[in-house]
């Protein structure tokens, strides 16, 4: 694990300028991104900018139970990224109830220009409880509206 982390590291720090593979890097498992898909966080806020305004490219995205999965790209290499679902305050009435919902990027300064495509999952329960705290059902359906969906309409389904 130490040796993934130091060759990963040492890759990254190299593709930034920052070192090489025959420099020797310190680098912790914390600074590696995950190899799996990455946990977004899910807030309910009218200023999705608050969270991030860093570019990005939405290539997928699919709703399975109470998860939304997302893949994106953008630049960076040399620190992690952070991807906030944000959601309206306010639900859209109409059959089913829509909910604007916006990405929000924090490349936390990464000025490296490596392409990167990683995957992202959301939790979507705080949604489904907010439906139910406003309609009183147990059951529902919301419209996600999210720009950029590359097969348009997010229904997310929920008992």
């Amino acid at each position: 694990m130490r040796l993934r982390a130091w060759v990963l590291g040492a890759a990254a720090l190299a593709a930034c300028g920052e070192g090489g593979l025959d420099t020797p890097v310190a680098v912790s498992v914390d600074d590696v991104p995950p190899m799996g898909p990455g946990s977004g966080a899910v807030v309910v806020s009218d200023a999705p900018h608050l969270h991030g305004r860093d570019p990005f490219v939405l290539n997928d995205a699919a709703i399975a139970g109470d998860t939304l999965s997302l893949n994106l790209s953008y630049a960076g290499g040399c620190a992690r990224h952070e991807v906030t679902l944000v959601a309206s305050e306010s639900f859209r009435e109409a059959d089913p109830v829509q909910l604007p919902v916006s990405l929000a990027h924090d490349a936390n300064g990464d000025s490296c220009e490596a392409w990167l495509t990683r995957d992202y999952e959301f939790d979507l329960t705080l949604l489904r409880d907010r439906y139910r705290q406003s309609y009183g059902a147990g059951s529902g359906r919301i419209v996600l509206l999210l720009d950029g969906v590359p097969d348009g309409t997010l229904l997310y389904v929920f008992s």
